[in-house]
């Protein structure tokens, strides 16, 4: 599994270094809208595992209550909401600078995967 792992970092490190910056001017239908953002959360892997990891580690231990675990829910719930909400707006203010230097964006991002996958090997 491990070669196989480096095989696919390394093949997204090629994809990544010869990718190009897309261009807000094209007419291009766009299929990234809210609702498709929307319901991709609920069968989002990470977004899963965060709830269920943070849930059975750090508060079922200590709380039984019904309303306690809804009530931390509705924490957790909220501070995905909020982490979503930082990482879109940091990623529309960053966008500009991402499509005037995408190339050394590009090489830097491809140099990190390569990074990640020869540390595998060790």
């Amino acid at each position: 599994m491990t070669y196989i792992g480096i095989a696919y970092i390394l093949w997204l490190a090629w994809k990544t270094y010869k990718s190009k910056p897309h261009s807000i001017d094209r007419n291009e239908k766009y299929t990234n809208t809210f609702f498709t953002g929307f319901i991709l959360q609920f069968v989002n892997l990470k977004v899963i595992l965060y709830g269920i990891t943070t849930i059975s580690t750090f508060i079922i231990p200590y709380y039984k209550s019904v309303f306690i675990l809804t009530i931390f829910s509705i924490i957790l719930a909220f501070i995905g909401f909020v982490s979503t909400c930082c990482w879109s707006l940091f990623g529309s203010i960053l966008q500009k600078f991402f499509e005037n230097h995408s190339k050394v964006v590009n090489t830097v991002m491809a140099l990190l995967l390569v990074y990640c996958a020869v540390s595998l090997l060790f």
